[in-house]
């Protein structure tokens, strides 16, 4: 009797976790579906949302990405200027947040949350690596986007 209690309760906190849930995308998918490719540093740890019960609204300080460090960028007058040194995501890895380190270069891909004006990334349809972990395919990739020569998959 008390395994099945263990069992049933067990089995109830499983139904009950909202985990992320994605599959692995390849760099071109990743890109295609973005608003936005830029190469930046964070310069902060996760800060907590100004707004409360905003969910997604922690953010990272980052450096205002240069036209050097953009691969692609939609939507660019969508982002308010305090938006354009931030990027946001969860605040857990659960609900799909990224986690990034201050100090550290990375290329970050996401959309434009126009209503809000800012940048969102998520584990699910982010390109989120160092800069230094880079392959040398991904970065002829970068160069085709921000040269306006890559050829997305058709998106259903």
């Amino acid at each position: 009797m008390k395994s099945l209690v263990i069992s049933v309760l067990f089995v109830s906190v499983l139904g009950l976790c909202e985990c992320c849930k994605c599959a692995v995308r390849p760099d071109l998918d990743l890109g295609c579906g973005s608003d936005f490719i830029i190469k930046t540093k964070v310069t902060s740890k996760l800060r907590n949302p100004a707004v409360p019960n905003d969910f997604d609204g922690f953010y990272y300080s980052i450096n205002q990405p240069s036209y050097v460090n953009t691969y692609k960028f939609n939507f660019r007058s969508d982002v308010s200027a305090a938006n354009k040194a931030r990027v946001y995501t969860s605040e857990s890895t659960a609900s799909c947040g990224v986690f990034l380190k201050r100090g550290k270069t990375y290329i970050l891909s996401g959309s434009v949350n126009k209503e809000k004006q800012r940048m969102e990334i998520n584990s699910c349809s982010s390109w989120v690596r160092e800069s230094s972990q880079i392959s040398p395919e991904s970065r002829q990739l970068l160069m085709q986007f921000k040269q306006g020569t890559v050829v997305c998959p058709e998106q259903n």
